[in-house]
């Protein structure tokens, strides 16, 4: 499990972050090193450990010049992404996205987001102008009209009715 987030880990990290930090480490150690070699240029007498002592110090700033180097080349490194990461990235927005729509819709925000910005299907709109005029005494539809009319624009209401007719052994207005 360990080694699964390391390698998480890993695949998150910026490149170019991880050197930098890596070369700032680097910097740190080579820094003790020089620290530590004067130490011993104070403390030794001794001909053979000063002249490993002055290679060791040398060393330190070699590597100290290093890290400079590799600092002032940092800003022109550009962290490449994989491909697959890129295409993880937009099956994972499409998957929130979807999961969003479905919710909206599921939860019945959807409705109240259309009905908020005032957009009413047509269908809607043509059921809801039968059914006013099947109340209005003025105007010839009956209800029966209005059944037809609702059975034949809509699919799953016409399917209910069919259901329900079985159910009841009553027979079914034709549309």
């Amino acid at each position: 499990m360990k080694k699964y987030l390391v390698l998480l880990t890993l695949v998150g990290c910026s490149a170019s972050k991880q050197i930098a930090v890596e070369a700032n480490s680097i910097s740190e150690r080579a820094v003790t090193i020089c620290q530590l070699s004067n130490e011993i240029a104070n403390i030794s007498t001794q001909p053979d450990v000063l002249a490993l002592n002055a290679k060791i110090g040398a060393e330190g700033a070699s590597i100290q010049g290093s890290v400079n180097q590799i600092h002032k080349a940092l800003p022109g490194v550009h962290d490449v992404t994989p491909w697959w990461a890129v295409l993880l990235q937009w099956v994972l927005v499409a998957s929130v996205g979807g999961m969003l729509v479905w919710f909206l819709y599921s939860s019945g925000a959807m409705v109240a987001i259309r009905l908020a910005i005032g957009w009413i299907p047509r269908k809607k709109i043509l059921d809801a102008d039968m059914a006013r005029a099947t109340l209005d005494s003025d105007k010839p539809e009956t209800i029966r009209e209005w059944i037809a009319a609702k059975r034949s624009s809509d699919k799953e209401f016409d399917a209910a009715w069919r259901r329900g007719a079985e159910t009841d052994g009553t027979s079914t207005v034709k549309a």
